[in-house]
Parts: C-alpha cells; structure tokens; sequence
C-alpha cells in the first residue's frame, strides 16, 4: 500500500535509530481501518516499529519502540525508545524526545492504538474510530505528554497542537540492513533519457503538434477527470508552467472538500516564447466527490462538444440542448478526442466505491464513442520516498509499478495507458525530470486523440459509401 513519510523524513529517523535499517509499512488506517484489533492484529510481534501520525495541522509526529508491540496488558519497558516530532504545521522541523521511564516507555492492550508512556504520553485510541469527512477524530490523549518522556523544553501543544484529528496513522516495521526492495534492477517501463536536451526534443514536438490535417480542427481536446485533490488542475498549471517558463497557477487548484472548478474550461497553452498558442486544449470539468454525483449526461454533452467554454455548472439546473450557449450542430473540432482519469496514487486503496461507480459509468459512454483512456498517475512523492527525492526514480520504484499494475487493474486498462506524473506543487522552479514525465504523458495523449480523429475519419468516409 502507499506509504506517506517522505524519504528525508526516513533517514531522519534511522539517524536517531542509529543503526543500518530501513521501514517497511505494516498498518496505515486509511487503508486497514481504525481499530485497535487490526492495529494488533497486524504490529504485534514485529520487533521495533515507528508510529508516525499526520494531523489536520499538517504536522507529524509519533514514537519508536525497540521492543515489540503485544496485548497483555501491560507496559513495555525499552531504554531505546523515543517520541518524535518531524513537521510542525507544514514546515520540517525534526525532534527527537527520548525517553527518562524506560519501564513505561509503551504501553500494550488489546483495546488501545499504539500507546508511549506511563498514564499516557500518547495514547492514539481506544476501540475502533470511523473517519468523519477528511480527519480521523481519534479519541486518545496527547496532553500528558512528558511524564515519560523527555521534551526539552518542548509541550504538547508545539508537538502535537494538541490535535488528534488525523488524516492518517501509519505503524512501520523496523528492518536491520538497506532496503533491497525498492529499487528494482531493471526498470518496469523502458526510459533511458532524462536530459536536457530530451526534455527540449520533447517541447519541441509539442510546439509542432498539428491535429489530424484532414479533420479541420484547429486542437485536439483532451478531457481532465477526477478526484476532487487528485491534480487534474494542478495538471494543465504544470504544462502551462513548461511553456511560460515560469510556475504559474492559471486554474483554481487545491485539496479541498468540494470541487474548485465550478465551471467547464478548456484551456488554451500559449509558448512565452513565440507566442502562439499550442494546438490542444486540456478541458475541465467538476471533480468527482464521494456525496456528490456528476451528471452523466453534462458529460456525454462535453463528449460531444455540445458545451460551450466557461459554462457555468448548476446543480439546480441541468444543462440541455435548450441551454444558452448549447452547441448543436457539433463536428469533430468540438469534440473530445482522448479522456485522461486523473488518480491520486497515494490513495488508490482508499478511493470511495460510490466514485469508483461514477468513473466505471462514464467508461461505458467514453467507449460507446470509441474514445480512448489514460490515467494520469500523480502525487508520485506521497508513493514512494526515492521518487520524491528523484523523479527520475520513478521507472525503477517498486513501489510506483506496484500501484500502476493496481490502478491498471481498477479501471480495467492496460498497464501502459497509467502514465506516472509529478505536478508541480511547492516547488519555486521547474525539474528537468518533472518536465519529461508530464510532457510524455501528455505527447501520449494526443497520440490517442490521433488515432480517435483517423477513427472518426475512417466512419464518416464509409457512411458516405
């Protein structure tokens, strides 16, 4: 399953460890559920662990036992063991807080979450806790922090903030030696160039792309669809940063609860350079939401090419051939000529049956049409540590081959038509690898909306047989 902690935040804690070791995912409540059963079931007897809990602050912290986790009912005593603290709210700022009660350091019950300390220093939580909304309201305590536990200086609240609303809660094996897993040998998907001059060739193709001539169409269209957070905005911002030469952010992104685009749009790239606009549009439209059901039938119509640019969606009013703007005699200029799924792949196990049955639905129209598929792959850094260290990683993570076999599965697609993707999200300036991985996607896509374009040639001439 992904796995959340970031690679400088792994060393960080094998330097405190202080031995040769790598951490292996043993149980993420995103993805097991939240109960102290399963937390049992799956970390007691491991050997030493890491607890790693990422709160609504956007801050992560947690503790390491040397000793294995059991349910008996009593306390673990370990002179290694120490509470941590990695990211206060949202900025790195790594702590370590070792421990002064060694014959108390954990706590072990069949009915308790991971627990440090005597009374307690951290105790996760009780039973078993459902997910409300974006958080976990874990029911545990954090107040107490550092009766057995030395905080130099620290408290709870610039630990913790007081705050055990989680996103997640991770529990880590600790494994003696280097991790002989997460770099495969040979790459799952050939790439052998990540250079400069690569990523120019590239740009230059891009800039060159015509649409089938035969068609009259001045663009290709490509549709984005997708989880509300997964990217697909944060898509059409990274292409247009490639030809701004520059980190822009034109569309409305973001990981809210709701959809930030409100409106369909079909987005022009211009070259800061020449300025031309480049022959595609990347089209968007609302995000799929687990209480929310997008219209079937608005989408046949942005198949179609019926809607117009900057409709507005209201849930109220649904959009029919009798709306203002509907255009009715669509040819193939208008219509989409590849469909790109934007997936969030650090939460392909958690992704809500309820959207899984909206894509799967929409699926058949796209088919019915004979429009081809892609998967747009993102939050490649929240999939493995080694990518986000080194997007150029990314076709020798293990981990990043796992979940595109997984989603290739889901949405039943071959596994080439997942194209691994980073966005650009915090960085200041732009990464050669960066660029290459979207461009490729993106040259993949009009290669689909080519190959639709000849289709529909290829019908219309034998119709007027």
């Amino acid at each position: 399953m992904p796995e959340l902690l970031q690679k400088a935040y792994r060393d960080q804690l094998i330097t405190w460890i202080d031995r040769p070791c790598h951490l292996r995912l043993l149980y993420k409540i995103s993805t097991d559920g939240c109960s102290a059963q399963k937390f049992h079931q799956l970390c007691d007897g491991q050997g030493p662990t890491v607890t790693v809990l990422y709160n609504t602050n956007n801050t992560i912290f947690g503790g390491y036992l040397s000793q294995k986790w059991n349910s008996d009912g009593g306390h673990i005593n370990d002179t290694n063991a120490f509470l941590f603290r990695l990211q206060y709210n949202g900025s790195s700022n790594p702590l370590k807080f070792p421990v002064s009660e060694a014959a108390s350091a954990g706590y072990g019950n069949s009915n308790y979450g991971p627990t440090f300390g005597s009374g307690y220093d951290i105790q996760t939580f009780t039973a078993a806790i459902k997910k409300s909304e974006k958080y976990f309201p874990l029911n545990g305590d954090v107040r107490k922090i550092g009766k057995s536990y030395n905080l130099n200086g620290q408290k709870s609240s610039t630990i913790t903030n007081d705050n055990l609303q989680v996103t997640d809660l991770e529990v880590y094996r600790v494994i003696d030696g280097a991790d002989q897993q997460t770099h495969l040998a040979e790459p799952w998907r050939e790439h052998m160039d990540w250079s400069e001059q690569k990523m120019e060739d590239i740009k230059e193709n891009l800039l060159a792309y015509k649409p089938v001539s035969e068609t009259n169409a001045t663009a290709a269209n490509i549709l984005l669809l997708g989880q509300i957070g997964a990217g697909k905005s944060s898509f059409f911002n990274s292409i247009n940063s490639i030809f701004r030469g520059k980190i822009t952010s034109k569309a409305c992104s973001g990981s809210f609860e709701h959809s930030v685009t409100t409106m369909y749009r079909q987005y022009k790239i211009k070259d800061h350079s020449s300025g031309k606009f480049l022959n595609f549009r990347l089209c968007d439209s609302r995000g799929f939401e687990d209480n929310f059901v997008l219209d079937a039938q608005d989408i046949s119509f942005i198949l179609d090419g019926n809607m117009p640019d900057r409709y507005q969606f209201n849930p109220m009013v649904p959009f029919t051939s009798d709306t203002p703007g509907f255009i009715k005699n669509s040819d193939l200029g208008n219509k989409i000529h590849c469909v790109a799924f934007v997936i969030d792949g650090s939460t392909v196990d958690v992704i809500p049956e309820k959207i899984l049955k909206q894509m799967k639905s929409l699926q058949i129209r796209m088919n019915q049409r004979g429009l081809a598929q892609i998967v747009l792959l993102t939050k490649l850094d929240k999939i493995c540590p080694y990518v986000s260290d080194d997007v150029t990683n990314t076709f020798t993570s293990s981990a990043v081959c796992n979940v595109v076999e997984k989603v290739a599965d889901i949405m039943g697609l071959p596994r080439g038509h997942v194209l691994p993707v980073k966005n650009y999200e915090n960085e200041a300036k732009q990464i050669t690898g960066v660029n290459i991985l979207l461009m490729e996607a993106l040259e993949r896509c009009l290669d689909f909306a080519d190959d639709f374009m000849d289709e529909q040639l290829e019908k219309i001439s034998s119709e007027e047989k």
